[in-house]
């Protein structure tokens, strides 16, 4: 009888291990696609971002030349020109200044 007692704790020990190991498992499979949900959900978001940076940039863009052309455009009392920018071919840039 004690020995049938034996083996019956053991049995009961193993199967209970088995539930442990089992839970923590699953425990961890679940967290590895959470973070792998989460990750595809960052580069969706990150993706959109971009393509967002990218329109307000053309936007910046379109902006400064309207606000350029507008400026250019004024004249002051007499008749002339407000502003005038210099001739390209006499503005040194600085890539251009280092060689």
């Amino acid at each position: 009888m004690l020995k049938l007692f034996k083996q019956f704790d053991a049995i009961i020990a193993i199967i209970f291990l088995t539930i442990i190991v089992g839970v923590v498992v699953i425990t961890m499979r679940s967290k590895t696609y959470s973070v792998g949900y989460e990750i595809a959900s960052l580069k969706t978001k990150e993706k959109s971002l971009r393509q967002r940076q990218v329109e307000l940039q053309s936007e910046l863009a379109a902006t400064e030349r309207t606000v350029r052309d507008n400026l250019l455009s004024l004249k002051d009392k007499s008749g002339r020109a407000k502003y005038i920018l210099p001739d390209p071919k006499r503005v040194m840039r600085m890539e251009q200044s280092l060689h």
